[in-house]
């Protein structure tokens, strides 16, 4: 998709991050009469002519009110990063050079870029951001009695960039799991090692495999469950972010 698509109203948003899949997918929030909004709009349409393999989108936070409480935007300009619509990243002010080095950075580690990539099957790599530092505690992640369900994750917090598969499968994680077929159940619930998760901006999932040997890795839901930093309640943790169906197989790349 090449120039920016304006979002008109809130139930146009959903369908362009579908749309966009895998894609890396920029979400300017603006305001009309906002300055820096104005100042950065000429380098934002830049941007999307010059990375055509990213998805532009602008939302007005006046139109899509609803869009905007969502993802809990507080100034303007602010741009989202979205991939598979997962918020992965966020950057706040009119800095065009700051603003492209986030998308090339979320982009030169895309493997979707590379038509040459080869994705070993059953992989199945998700990042989520954080609006606020959190602590979580625990997680429930389902997944089908099918064979696709995830058995081995490697979870990553806080990583400075994006990451390939080949440095997913290498590095060391925060926490490895091999989830059981109860584990991915309705009513499954994944304990994290809570001592390692005190600060989270951001988690990364790394799927290793899935329990048939399946050429897709399928997760039909995922959720966190932990607690701002700044109000650490041990009797009142809640969940503070969940998702719905993902999958990806060799083929959709």
């Amino acid at each position: 998709m090449v120039g920016v698509k304006v979002i008109a109203n809130d139930t146009e948003f959903q369908p362009e991050l579908s749309a966009a899949g895998s894609r890396l997918a920029v979400v300017k929030f603006t305001m009309r009469g906002c300055g820096p909004c104005l100042r950065i709009a000429p380098a934002f349409n830049a941007l999307s002519n010059k990375y055509p393999q990213a998805t532009f989108l602008e939302v007005d936070v006046h139109q899509c009110q609803g869009t905007a409480a969502t993802n809990n935007i507080s100034a303007t300009p602010t741009f989202l990063f979205f991939r598979n619509k997962v918020r992965i990243d966020q950057y706040q002010g009119a800095d065009a050079v700051g603003l492209e080095e986030k998308i090339k950075q979320h982009l030169e580690n895309d493997p979707g870029n590379s038509e040459d990539t080869d994705i070993p099957k059953g992989y199945l790599l998700i990042t989520v951001a954080f609006s606020q530092p959190v602590k979580l505690y625990s997680m429930k992640l389902q997944g089908p009695d099918n064979g696709q369900g995830p058995k081995y994750i490697k979870i990553f917090i806080n990583l400075p960039r994006s990451m390939d598969f080949e440095e997913a499968e290498r590095s060391e994680p925060t926490q490895a799991l091999e989830l059981t077929p109860d584990d991915i159940k309705e009513d499954g619930i994944v304990q994290l090692r809570y001592v390692k998760f005190q600060n989270v901006n951001s988690v990364t999932l790394f799927v290793q495999s899935n329990h048939g040997d399946e050429e897709t890795t399928r997760i039909t839901y995922f959720t966190f469950i932990g607690t701002p930093v700044q109000a650490t309640n041990m009797n009142d943790f809640k969940r503070i972010i969940h998702m719905g169906e993902l999958s990806i197989s060799a083929s959709d790349w």
